[in-house]
């Protein structure tokens, strides 16, 4: 069965939420999408609105190839108001050579090329793919600023009087060995876009995938989602930061620690916006190894808040989501949708279906009997904390842990939950 609250795909394969915007009185979340199978291919943008942030209306397919710059996909990117109108802006993808056993793929060997672009809507929901496309920044040639192959997820923003533009790249260092890379672009017209500058400043992987820069509080925060760290269970993980962007000459610096964005691991290509309260928010892809029996494979996180008090980032459950889930209940139902509230002590524990969360200087948590995967993580942790306050929801296939008050979050795939729940500490239950 599908989620009740989390968005999917109406079937089959889903990644990175894209697109994310509040316009014209309606949330608008996109998603990579292959709409033919339960596993990635040929990308298509599927599109959802919602008035809410949690109940979600499919809109079916905005974006899918149709041009000769964008014959084999439609990458990640993201959206922008400009005049009222909705401007779409992507990563336009095309195969060196295909593979003749299935199109959907290169052939063995082979990589693709990828160019950016964008298209306009009148309305945010009708999109034509055959007259409105446009290739704004062409695919970068040996020796130039960018990766021809990986230089990719366009997210742009309005500063003042300019548009600005982070793309996610790669460099070949000294060492001849490949380093991720940002570049960044600006535009006074949202469609003619120039190369300002970029940043190299840090290592971390190879390629920094689905890059995000916004100011929370007079802070500047940087998401990226570094793709071949080496670190367990999955390659590539969010990461979030403090940063100083410098508008003027475009230049970044990185200030903070490059933290996890979520310790369960499993959530990846995060996407922020603004909200309609003037909030910012994000969701973030949350990966699953095996599909559901309904025919899908991965889902959306709900929407958290991102602040900064006292020199941290917090990351907490949207108030929408928070105000379903009002109604007291005495049992755990693992096809019901709810919320859990506990205070762990050193020593205790909630068992929710299976899903076991223990408190000892940080959150433990096992989910070897509800997962179905022999290679990413089973058994993860938070940093150390010194009280352990939870605010858990639960939504079928998936669990968000949210630390004192967004202090971390702790998200997770499971499977064939139990409808149980043992503790040797006081919880109550909540459902909409």
């Amino acid at each position: 069965m599908h989620p009740k609250y989390h968005l999917t795909a109406p079937k089959h394969w889903i990644n990175d939420p894209i697109g994310f915007i509040y316009y014209q009185n309606n949330y608008h979340l996109f998603y990579q999408h292959f709409p033919y199978e339960n596993k990635w291919g040929t990308m298509h943008w599927g599109h959802a609105t919602s008035k809410d942030l949690v109940n979600w209306v499919d809109q079916g397919i905005a974006l899918y190839p149709s041009k000769d710059f964008d014959a084999n996909g439609c990458f990640s990117g993201s959206a922008l108001e400009v005049d009222k109108k909705m401007y779409l802006y992507y990563t336009s993808v095309v195969y060196q050579k295909v593979n003749p056993e299935n199109i959907h793929k290169t052939a063995p060997g082979y990589d693709f090329y990828s160019s950016q672009s964008m298209i306009i809507s009148d309305d945010g929901f009708n999109f034509d793919n055959l007259n409105q496309k446009q290739l704004i920044i062409p695919v970068f040639k040996d020796g130039e600023v960018g990766h021809p192959v990986h230089t990719r997820d366009p997210k742009v923003w309005k500063f003042q009087d300019t548009y600005y533009m982070v793309l996610a790249s790669k460099y070949l260092d000294d060492n001849n060995d490949y380093n991720g890379q940002l570049l960044f672009y600006t535009s006074k017209n949202a469609t003619e876009w120039h190369y300002a500058n970029n940043y190299r400043g840090i290592k971390c992987g190879d390629m920094w995938e689905c890059p995000d820069i916004f100011t929370v509080a007079h802070q500047d925060i940087l998401i990226m989602s570094p793709e071949r760290t080496n670190d367990s269970g999955y390659p590539s993980h969010a990461r979030i930061t403090t940063a100083n962007f410098d508008h003027q000459n475009c230049q970044l610096e990185i200030t903070g620690e490059l933290n996890y964005l979520d310790y369960g691991l499993d959530i990846y290509a995060p996407q922020t916006t603004i909200d309609e309260a003037g909030r910012r928010i994000y969701v973030g892809w949350m990966r699953m190894p095996v599909a559901d029996e309904a025919n899908w494979i991965g889902l959306i996180t709900y929407p958290r808040v991102i602040t900064y008090q006292n020199d941290a980032i917090f990351t907490n459950i949207h108030p929408s989501v928070d105000s379903l889930f009002k109604k007291p209940a005495t049992e755990f139902k693992a096809t019901q949708a709810c919320k859990i509230v506990t205070n762990l002590k050193t020593g205790d524990f909630i068992n929710i279906g299976g899903y076991l969360i223990k408190y000892d200087d940080c959150l433990c948590i096992d989910r070897s009997n509800v997962f179905k995967s022999d290679t990413a993580l089973k058994e993860l942790r938070s940093p150390k904390i010194d009280h352990c306050n939870l605010n858990i929801y639960y939504d079928q296939d998936i669990i968000e842990i949210y630390i004192n008050n967004g202090q971390y979050v702790l998200s997770n795939i499971v499977y064939e939950m139990a409808d149980t729940i043992k503790s040797n500490t006081g919880f109550e239950i909540f459902t909409d």
